[in-house]
């Protein structure tokens, strides 16, 4: 191995260094999150397990054998089932007895409380955890995928046009399941089966006379149990996405083969690690586990590009600016943010993929909100949505002007269209006013509906049953008396049959007998 050769895996064992200290943070920050519960669970606890506790002559391994008679080992009601049908010895028929007594019922209630408390708190810390693990990945993907661009640049000596990372190759990334699982499931397992041990081992507590300080420091055991398994697998995935993202870059840049490193100190694994450091192994054929990390949790192996001599000739041909033609040297001096700037920021197209890689993680949130209150004239998947909104700026325009008046209803009720769910929408107002070619003041406003949004004479009865959910769902504005009733008006959005959404006005007339009745709907230009 040469001096230079040395260098760069040294530089490449450092980077994964980094990568692993950014993991440690976020599990830090986890592990935050689950001692701030185990304290609030243990505050909770109290009434329960307190040191009054009737102990009912059990053992701690009797009321484990009792309890793994059960399907659910967490539940009281089954519990007391098998009790009255007798399947435990006489002398212990105190429990039963005990349980049921009028004195006790209290207390099993809010034992049974603090059980649903336990789902649901923990379905709080998986919506945490996904969060803070998810933006993680996502800013270490960006990271480390262009980092190993910028180390192959440097190693070749050349500077050359590469597609930039966008959301799509991030999430696919992220959501694979690789060993059987994604992420997102490996946290879903770990806060549910954190719950389910949680609650069977108060049933355990209940059955044995636990005190509220032995209860305590259970729950603090179980939590520091799931912090740990958090902090393993942020790291894990940490280690598969860092070495994924370079796999990608080592596609992108021509190179077709990498070099296995094993971190050379005396915590790596001598079975499975150490075996492969210093191999060579094809791009096409990686596989974490098998020939790429990590190769179990808590790796810290990492790879480095295998830039032969041929590579490097095809560097160079892939290396024509698509404007000049030209090929641009790096100097060794460059730093890593002077070349950022030069080779990845510049162009409009790459700074808006760039915007919305950072803000993935608050815009997944704001596509939520946005599906819950929009609901199917969202755009299906997260990816779709992020496309829309940084690639479609017009059509972004109408959703976020969707989103707000539809809120806008939300806050303030009041504003509710009378009687909007009895609203009546007389046909003749579409097929002999809006769709009639006749009509000199209605097919004018028709004929926008039908360029704009795809409806006619031939399908009038999508935009009445859009108009009338619409009605549901827009404040409305009240507008005066004309003698026949109150006048009102709403603005929605329309999406129609083109995906091309519009601003519509609808003006409503409620009459003295208290029904709402369409009187005009047309197309309105926003700026």
């Amino acid at each position: 191995m040469t001096r230079d050769e040395s260098y760069w895996q040294r530089r490449a064992a450092q980077r994964m260094f980094e990568y692993m200290q950014s993991a440690e943070e976020t599990g830090q920050l986890i592990a935050e999150i689950y001692y701030r519960v185990s304290q609030y669970l243990s505050g909770e606890a109290q009434e329960v397990f307190e040191k009054y506790m009737s102990r009912h002559n059990l053992t701690e391994e009797e009321a484990r054998q009792l309890l793994n008679t059960l399907q659910d080992p967490a539940s009281i009601q089954e519990l007391l089932e098998k009790l009255q049908g007798g399947v435990i010895p006489a002398e212990k028929a105190d429990i039963l007895r005990v349980l049921e007594s009028q004195a006790y019922r209290a207390r099993i209630e809010r034992f049974e409380q603090l059980q649903s408390q336990i789902d649901l708190v923990m379905q709080q810390v998986y919506r945490q955890e996904k969060q803070l693990q998810e933006q993680h990945y996502i800013d270490l993907a960006r990271e480390a995928y262009y980092k190993s661009v910028f180390d192959i640049q440097q190693r070749a000596g050349i500077g050359f046009s590469f597609s930039h990372i966008d959301q799509k190759q991030i999430d696919r990334v992220i959501n694979t399941k690789w060993s059987g699982k994604n992420y997102s499931a490996r946290i879903w397992k770990n806060t549910q089966g954190l719950a389910q041990d949680l609650k069977e081992e108060m049933l355990l507590g209940l059955l044995t006379g636990k005190t509220e300080r032995e209860m305590s420091l259970e729950i603090s055991k179980k939590y520091a149990q799931g912090a740990f398994r958090s902090r393993r697998l942020v790291r894990t995935e940490s280690s598969y996405l860092t070495n994924q993202m370079e796999m990608q870059s080592y596609q992108e840049c021509g190179v077709d083969r990498y070099i296995y490193l094993a971190t050379l100190d005396l915590r790596t694994c001598d079975k499975c690690c150490i075996p492969l450091d210093g191999k060579t192994f094809a791009v096409a054929d990686q596989e974490p586990g098998k020939n790429c990390p990590p190769m179990h949790p808590w790796c810290r192996c990492t790879t480095i590009a295998y830039i032969s001599a041929e590579v490097l000739a095809g560097m160079k041909r892939r290396a024509r600016d698509p404007v000049t033609g030209h090929t641009y040297l790096v100097p060794g001096s460059m730093t890593y943010g002077e070349w950022y700037g030069k080779y990845v920021e510049g162009n409009p197209e790459a700074e808006a993929k760039v915007k919305a890689s950072r803000n993935a993680s608050e815009d997944r949130k704001q596509f939520e909100e946005y599906k819950k209150l929009i609901g199917k004239d969202m755009p299906k998947s997260f990816a779709d949505f992020h496309n829309l909104k940084y690639n479609e700026p017009e059509k972004w325009k109408f959703v976020k002007l969707d989103y707000q008046r539809r809120n806008d209803l939300l806050q303030h009720p009041e504003l509710k269209l009378p009687n909007a769910e009895n609203a009546i929408l007389p046909e003749p107002k579409f097929t002999k006013y809006l769709f009639d070619e006749n009509s000199v003041k209605g097919y004018p406003k028709g004929k926008a509906f039908a360029d704009r949004l795809g409806y006619s004479i031939d399908n009038w009865q999508k935009l009445r049953d859009e108009l009338k959910q619409g009605a549901k769902k827009y404040s409305a504005q009240y507008v005066d008396n004309n003698g026949y009733g109150d006048r009102y008006v709403q603005k929605m959005i329309i999406y129609g049959e083109k995906g091309t959404p519009a601003n519509v006005i609808v003006a409503w007339l409620r009459k003295t007998d208290g029904t709402i009745n369409l009187t005009s709907a047309y197309i309105k230009e926003t700026k």
